[in-house]
Formats: structure tokens, C-alpha cells, sequence
């Protein structure tokens, strides 16, 4: 994962969304805890793994987001 300085100034990452969760079962997981997919802008797990765009994120919940770079 690339590190980079995230919108509230911390150091985090960035990187494909499948290569952040080991698997499909692994990223629904964690979108039924923590609605990560909506988080990223998507209606559905689904489709934000089929997309899977470049994520970026830290500690910081509220660093998550899909990357514009």
C-alpha cells in the first residue's frame, strides 16, 4: 500500500479496494459492521467490489474514501 497524509492530516494509505480486504466474504464483513460501502459512495458491496476502485484511508475513520488520484 502507498502511504500518503490523509484529509486530517495523519498518515495513512492508499490502494485497490481488493487489495485491502482479502476477500468478498472479508469486505461484506466489514461493510455489515461498519457500512463501508456506503462509506465509499456505493448502494451495494457488490458493486463496489466489482468496481474496485483505489481506496484511501488511516486510523481515522473519516479518512476513508475513494481516492480522486
Amino acid at each position: 500500500m502507498e502511504k500518503i497524509i490523509c484529509k486530517s492530516g495523519i498518515e495513512g494509505w492508499k490502494s485497490k479496494l481488493q487489495n485491502v480486504y482479502s476477500s468478498i466474504d472479508e469486505f461484506k464483513s466489514f461493510c455489515k459492521l461498519y457500512n463501508i460501502h456506503k462509506r465509499l459512495g456505493y448502494n451495494s458491496m457488490k458493486k463496489a467490489w466489482n468496481e474496485n476502485p483505489t481506496i484511501q484511508g488511516s486510523v481515522n475513520p473519516n479518512d476513508l474514501q475513494v481516492s480522486e488520484h
